[in-house]
């Protein structure tokens, strides 16, 4: 419906962003990063003015601003959105659990379990995860939900106290 589609361009729009965030960044406002989004659109129209554009027209020009950190199984491609979020009406419940943080000689390092609930198991979801820290939140990378369990193990910011999902609500998903 009207307000899914426009919830699929505005979490589109966020995880371009990603190729544009620098280390430390901290959240909406800081950065303009819109320019790959703005791109593929300018490359939409220009492409098919006055023509039709089909799903698959508009998933190969956004693959051409993927982000490395957007490549499911390290592929360059946005089949695994597609599939789930556009053609799919699953509207997932997100959480972490038992997120644990261990700091050593090469730094700071998060594990735990990204919960993907109320959703289809083929269901794969891009997920934001940001440290909080004594300075308040640090973008620390994306996480996909493959399934209802997905593990992971990632590097965090010095002094973070614990993993925060998705605070700038860039993901459709049940409260």
């Amino acid at each position: 419906s009207y307000g899914r589609g426009t919830w699929l361009l505005h979490m589109l729009r966020e995880m371009l962003r990603d190729g544009q965030r620098p280390e430390g960044w901290r959240g909406p406002g800081q950065v303009s990063a819109d320019e790959p989004f703005l791109r593929a659109l300018r490359r939409l129209r220009e492409g098919y003015a006055g023509e039709e554009v089909s799903t698959r027209d508009f998933q190969r020009i956004l693959e051409e601003e993927l982000p490395k950190s957007l490549r499911y199984e390290g592929k360059k491609s946005l089949d695994w959105f597609f599939e789930g979020w556009v053609n799919g009406s699953a509207i997932p419940k997100l959480k972490l659990q038992g997120v644990k943080l261990r700091r050593g000689s090469s730094g700071a390092v998060a594990t735990g379990v990204l919960l993907q609930e109320e959703a289809p198991e083929e269901l794969v979801t891009s997920v934001p995860l940001y440290g909080q820290t004594a300075d308040g939140l640090v973008y620390v990378a994306r996480v996909f939900a493959d399934g209802p369990r997905s593990s992971f193990q990632l590097k965090v910011p010095p002094g973070t106290r614990k993993l925060v999902l998705d605070p700038y609500e860039t993901v459709l998903r049940q409260p």
